[in-house]
Parts: structure tokens; sequence; C-alpha cells
């Protein structure tokens, strides 16, 4: 995934007639989602889609949005149960030792001072997301991304340290 790109919702199902989908904000807020002009939809079979958005709003409980050439329910449910994609500036603004899940990617996993593998994708998890880590050997592991597991991510040296190598054993 382009590292400019960060999922910022998932797209629900449709509401009403008029092309409207239900978002649902990965971080809860929807400030950001209200200023967009322009956003990508990744589709269930990993397509992706550019769009401009047409129309939000709040309803109830949920959030509302409506894009271009998307105006009709049968339209709009080709989107349904995708990812909507942001770019980095469009984001909320990250406050102080917080970080975007999509910077985890990539990072060099230390274990005892050596490199033990890479970040390869973060899984959601019932109290802490998982890291999907590559070992050096080609296997993959899944680590708590929370302490006393993982240091915090250390991006000026693009990498995150195991704190307990047993988790690296498998």
């Amino acid at each position: 995934m382009d590292k400019k790109l960060l999922v910022t919702a998932a797209v629900g199902k449709t509401h009403g007639y008029d092309g409207f989908l239900r978002i649902h904000p990965m971080s809860g807020e929807t400030g950001h989602l209200e200023k967009l002009h322009d956003c990508v939809i990744e589709t269930r079979d990993g397509k992706q889609v550019a769009v401009s958005v047409l129309e939000t709003r709040k309803h109830a409980d949920c959030f509302l949005m409506k894009f271009t050439s998307y105006d009709t329910k049968e339209k709009a449910a080709v989107l349904s149960g995708g990812r909507m994609l942001i770019q980095r500036d469009q984001a909320p603004e990250l406050k102080k030792g917080e970080y975007y899940i999509a910077d985890l990617f990539s990072l060099d996993v230390i274990c005892n001072g050596q490199k033990a593998g890479v970040v390869e994708s973060v899984c959601d998890g019932a109290q802490a997301d998982y890291l999907m880590i590559r070992k050096n050997d080609g296997r993959t592991v899944l680590v708590p991304n929370m302490p006393p597991f993982v240091s915090r991510p250390d991006f000026e040296s693009n990498s995150i340290t195991v704190l307990m190598k047993e988790l690296l054993e498998s």
C-alpha cells in the first residue's frame, strides 16, 4: 500500500436509496471526514477506486457519505465493505507520542541487539494490536504491540524492539 495513503475508515452498508454509505472512522473522529473532497475506496476485492465526496451528514448514531457516480443504493453497494484511504495530510492531527498504524509497516524488528525480522502487517486483537513479524528465516509470528512485549517504535532508526525473545521462537 502507498505509504502516503492511510486507512481512515471502514465503509459500511448503504443507508437509504440516495447512495449514502455508513462510514465507521477508525479513530472515532469525523471532523476530518467532513472536510474531505476526494479519497480512495479500497473495495472488498482489493481494487482501489478514486472517488469525490458529494455530501456528508450525521444521522442518529452514524456518519454518512455520498460519492459522485455512486449516487444510488445499487451503485453505492459496490463500495460497501471496503476501506476508505486518505492522504496523510488529510488525516487527524496526531498528539505527542501517537503514530499511525501504517507507520509500523516495514519497521525492522530488533531482539537482543540484532535484526530478527520485519513488521509485515498489524492485526486487531482483543487487548492490543498484534504485529505480524516476518522473521529472518521466513516464518511469521504474532507479537502483541504493547509493553512488556515490545518497545515503543523508534521511527528515527526505523525499528521496534521485541523485549521477550521467547515471542519470536516458534
